[in-house]
């Protein structure tokens, strides 16, 4: 028995598909958007149209230009100072409707030691405030202002939804929550903390404040910014190699950019309001890390080890 199928309307090029962002007018906070990775987030989020409010350390906002009125810099510790923060931001943007938790301390200004067994504990400590505590503290205060307009919203109209769009956290991970940093295991712990069991917490947590808030993470590899090109000199084309070459099909680190764009992605409800609790990687496609310089392992077995 045949069946006559009902056709469908044709497609075109003249079809309606906005591939806008959709993040015109949004308020954004960024944690660390003075940061050499950070300030292209800020950049990108205000020419995607947003109302961007930059928290970071006193003095570091010489990178931006402050004279843009859709720009806000608060000075502030994030492990100290990030209620005040949000409080400010609110006060000139209204509600954070996406917050970027960025800031930490970076692996390229911590200390480091060859094994674990040197490592100060005071180190490990120090990381674990700032990058656990402090990217904690930002994301709970991120959604008590979700929930604290949510519930003035209900109250003010009931039937009405809240005005809100584009409602979501992305937290900044990184590719030693995965492999692991043999010279500096507490930024390894960290990142991994906040880019697997907290992620995985608050993307279970925000849904429940707001139907449409959304919690990711995105997590570079080695980022081709000025610190990582004037590293690669120091330390030679070896240390380059075995970075962000031996174990990546790429061959090469990522642009900031690219960190930049992947965020803007995830920010953007249009583009992806059905990601949740995701960690994307931005790494040229790593595979790990490389245990054994080719050097080193020789002359470890030219003295009878591993044999």
């Amino acid at each position: 028995m045949s069946r006559t199928l009902t056709p469908m309307s044709k497609i075109s090029s003249s079809t309606p598909f906005d591939i806008g962002l959709g993040l015109e007018g949004t308020h954004v906070l960024i944690t660390g958007g003075c940061g050499l990775i950070g300030k292209i987030v800020v950049q990108a989020f205000l020419a995607a149209g947003s109302h961007v409010t930059v928290v970071d350390l006193p003095g570091t906002d010489s990178v931006l230009d402050l004279s843009d009125h859709n720009l806000h810099f608060v000075p502030g510790d994030i492990t100290k100072d990030i209620a005040a923060a949000f409080t400010s931001a609110e006060d000139i943007f209204g509600t954070v409707q996406c917050c970027i938790a960025l800031a930490s301390l970076d692996l390229s200004v911590l200390p480091q030691s060859e094994s674990i067994c040197d490592m100060d504990p005071q180190t490990w400590q120090r990381v674990f405030d700032v990058n656990i505590n402090g990217t904690f503290l930002t994301c709970q205060r991120w959604l008590q202002g979700i929930r604290t307009t949510v519930s003035k919203d209900s109250k003010q109209a009931s039937e009405q939804p809240p005005p809100l769009r584009n409602v979501g956290c992305i937290i900044m991970g990184s590719e030693s929550g995965r492999f692991g940093v043999r010279t500096m295991p507490a930024y390894a712990a960290g990142k991994s903390a906040v880019q697997a069991g907290l992620l995985a917490s608050l993307a279970k947590d925000a849904p429940r404040v707001f139907a449409r808030a959304r919690v990711n993470a995105v997590a570079p590899g080695a980022v081709d910014t000025e610190r990582f090109r004037e590293e690669s000199e120091r330390y030679g084309a070896q240390w380059r190699y075995e970075e962000c070459e031996a174990t990546v099909p790429m061959a090469r680190a990522v642009l900031p950019e690219d960190v930049a764009r992947t965020v803007l992605f995830l920010a953007s409800e249009r583009f992806a309001g059905g990601v949740c609790g995701v960690v994307v990687p931005v790494d040229a496609g790593k595979g790990g890390t490389v245990c054994w310089g080719r050097e080193e392992l020789v002359e470890r077995r030219g003295e009878g080890w591993g044999v």
